[in-house]
């Protein structure tokens, strides 16, 4: 089997789109969005159509994110996490929420995580939902094979991070995906997506950088007229 994962795609629409032209390309059965459409890109209503067309077409299954349930929870008045953040990600969410209209996602089918035999994949973590424990440390790792094969699966596959990373044990093989929209890890900064194949019950991972114009990118954020001077230095900051 193999399963095309796509991560942390934050409003970001040309990384998205190429990501996904390269997956088609190389051929899955299953695409699996692993969270966070949404924040920080510019894009948001194209990704939102983008993934709701390939969930439409190509039988795509959306994993919720952080940056996705936070709209949701927008829309219901519930603002504790956003009344958290930094306030340069507040104005991004307000941004972004003003021009998906208040209703994605609320449009796009959305799972809390995805299995397939001993495999588990969710946005952040197999903590439970709602829980966004980064998984940036040994120690995260070595909770999330425990709790893994607690739960029943020999393999996890996690986005949230926004750097690429893999840790085995006894117990179980964790393999953290890097970001399409954000990319965070100081010596690679290319977005990347990833195919999993699954064949005579062994696992096997491989990250695929994305072709993409980041000087572009920056330079479209930094035209944009809705955001302050000092938001938009920090969004390009993950792209130089």
């Amino acid at each position: 089997m193999r399963i095309a994962v796509i991560s942390d795609i934050h409003s970001a629409y040309a990384p998205f789109e190429q990501a996904l032209t390269d997956a088609k390309a190389q051929g899955f059965d299953q695409l699996i969005l692993l969270g966070d459409l949404f924040t920080y890109g510019i894009d948001p209503r194209p990704c939102a159509e983008l993934a709701a067309k390939t969930i439409a077409q190509d039988g795509a299954l959306l994993i919720g994110g952080n940056h996705d349930q936070l709209y949701i929870d927008l829309e219901h008045e519930e603002t504790s996490y956003f009344d958290r953040l930094p306030d340069w990600i507040g104005e991004s969410v307000t941004w972004t929420w003003e021009q998906l209209g208040k209703h994605w996602p609320d449009d796009l089918p959305m799972l809390q995580e995805w299995q397939t035999g001993p495999l588990l994949l969710a946005h952040a973590n197999p903590f439970g939902y709602g829980d966004w424990t980064y998984m940036s440390g040994d120690a995260e790792m070595a909770r999330a094979a425990l709790v893994c094969a607690q739960r029943g699966y020999r393999y996890g596959v996690f986005g949230h991070l926004h750097r690429s990373r893999h840790y085995a044990d006894n117990f179980a093989e964790i393999h953290v995906v890097g970001s399409v929209g954000q990319p965070r890890a100081s010596e690679d900064r290319v977005p990347q997506w990833a195919m999993i194949e699954y064949l005579n019950e062994k696992l096997t991972l491989v990250r695929h950088n994305v072709a993409f114009d980041a000087s572009a990118h920056c330079a479209q954020i930094q035209q944009h007229p809705d955001l302050s001077p000092g938001t938009k230095n920090r969004l390009c900051g993950f792209f130089e």
